[in-house]
């Protein structure tokens, strides 16, 4: 058929008029169609916040951090939870210690286990009115102390064939609260799939849904990441079409699971070090992998040796401990999509949890910083070649990883000896020696493993080195000859990028 014969003008005025409808109908769509797309956020438009979630109100450090390296406004503070014993409603683990004056506060009280289980049987009003004693005192106190409290928020994982009773809590708790106190809750992924959730989100001002930790591995042959971006790409879609102001709730924690010897979950943990159970010498690296198409968040498998203890986790011979952590990378993607998604009604991300020096399981400050910025993440090695004035011909070398990225498993450090010079070297918790002969020149170099007392170079591995953290290589040197080292580093890093350095160290006292 020709062009001039198919776009001919029907002969008919009723069929000028079908098509005419027709076109106007496309047209329709194609707008609408266009209409539904969201208007991508700019990087330093969208606010951020973060959830304190410790029996210790924040460090001051730890908030001024957030503050300076994220513009942080807004933290939601865990306060306490809310207990049910008895019959009796009752709040218990208050936070303690001085309140954060530096952000804006929203109290957050979270429900024990006992209130979970019996949220059936519990009068809405009633839970209205504990969390509602409970946040007036906490404001009166925060009063005392001049810290900004703008809100309640209830964090309350309730079933979802109960979130009609928790719109009857809400509307309870409302009057209870004065003029001016923004009310908000968080949200649960499993949510979005009720009906319920648009008139339980009326009581409220906002929502922040938590898109992360949708579903735990209960099995130890599962592979289920925190996050993924197939999942938190279809949360922000359900969160933007409910048409109501949210956070979007990003992970920025690892957590850790033991396994028995048949697979099954024993416990899981959100407080342990990545790094002391990597160093764990009784604890086999078996698998290393990554999630999702972008490969970002790891997934690490130990298998115990033998029966042991590590950070009050008590383990038997056989028993897995899988450790699954995010990385800035991962991070960064999440906040990508969340800012090209979310539209309008998106009032902020809000990170899970707030950074702080003595967290090991959340990324740092800075990864978490470099990630919302939407900026690269590296690795920056800062090497240090120490004597030991109290020992005579005792050195140590220590290496810090103050970058954004973690060095991973596998991480190489060569060092280049005078042949004979080390009486002794003792390497770092987790981590491997090797005596090499260095023999020949330029594309003719070879690698041959040989004694300590031949050896021109020294080989050491270890399970990687995670951001903020160092490890130390002690040497006892034949002579006090040995003011300089020549130092390699190559790693494989958990934004998929391979790091190489060279450098000369020198000898300095501590």
């Amino acid at each position: 058929m020709s062009l001039a014969l198919f776009f001919r003008r029907p002969s008919s005025r009723n069929a000028q008029m079908l098509f005419a409808a027709f076109g106007l109908m496309a047209v329709a769509v194609m707008i609408s169609s266009w209409r539904r797309q969201p208007r991508p956020w700019r990087v330093e438009d969208v606010p951020i916040a973060f959830w304190c979630w410790r029996n210790q109100t924040p460090a001051p450090d730890d908030v001024r951090a957030a503050v300076d390296k994220t513009k942080a406004r807004t933290i939601f503070l865990r306060a306490g939870q809310i207990d049910f014993r008895g019959g009796k409603l009752t709040r218990i683990r208050s936070v303690s210690g001085p309140l954060p004056k530096e952000t804006e506060l929203h109290l957050v009280y979270n429900a024990t286990r006992s209130l979970l289980g019996q949220l059936d049987a519990i009068d809405e009003r009633s839970l209205a009115a504990a969390i509602a004693a409970s946040f007036e005192e906490d404001s009166a106190r925060a009063a005392a102390e001049n810290a900004r409290v703008a809100g309640l928020q209830i964090d309350i994982d309730v079933p979802t064939r109960l979130l009609g009773r928790y719109e009857k809590t809400l509307k309870a708790l409302r009057p209870r609260l004065k003029p001016g106190v923004q009310l908000s809750i968080t949200g649960l992924p499993t949510w979005m799939q009720s009906k319920e959730l648009r008139t339980t989100l009326t009581q409220v001002d906002f929502w922040i849904p938590q898109f992360y930790g949708a579903e735990i591995p209960q099995r130890v042959d599962q592979s289920i990441p925190i996050s993924s971006l197939e999942n938190v790409e279809r949360f922000v879609n359900g969160a933007r079409e409910l048409n109501k102001p949210f956070y979007a709730g990003l992970a920025a924690y690892s957590y850790a699971l033991l396994y028995n010897k048949s697979g099954g979950l024993i416990t899981l943990r959100g407080d342990m070090d990545p790094a002391a159970i990597a160093a764990d010498p009784n604890l086999e690296l078996t698998d290393l992998t990554s999630f999702g198409k972008t490969r970002d968040e790891w997934h690490y498998a130990y298998r115990a040796r033998a029966d042991g203890v590590i950070d009050g986790l008590a383990m038997h011979a056989g028993d897995v401990l899988v450790v699954d952590s995010p990385s800035a990378q991962s991070l960064r993607l999440l906040a990508r999509l969340v800012r090209k998604l979310a539209g309008e009604k998106l009032l902020g991300i809000c990170v899970f949890r707030l950074p702080a020096a003595d967290d090991p399981a959340t990324l740092t400050i800075a990864q978490v910083a470099t990630a919302l910025a939407d900026q690269d993440s590296s690795p920056d090695f800062k090497i240090n070649f120490r004597s030991n004035p109290a020992r005579s011909r005792s050195a140590s070398l220590e290496i810090e990883n103050n970058g954004t990225a973690n060095a991973m498993d596998g991480f190489k450090i060569d060092i280049t000896i005078p042949p004979g010079i080390i009486d002794s070297i003792l390497a770092p918790r987790g981590g491997s020696i090797e005596t090499i002969c260095r023999v020949g020149a330029g594309d003719k170099l070879s690698d041959v493993p040989c004694s300590q007392q031949r050896a021109n170079l020294i080989r050491i591995t270890t399970r990687g080195l995670r951001s903020s953290a160092s490890l130390r290589v002690n040497f006892i040197c034949n002579s006090p000859a040995l003011k300089g080292l020549p130092v390699f580093l190559e790693t494989q890093t958990d934004a998929g990028q391979t790091f190489r350095d060279q450098r000369e160290v020198h000898l300095t006292g501590e």
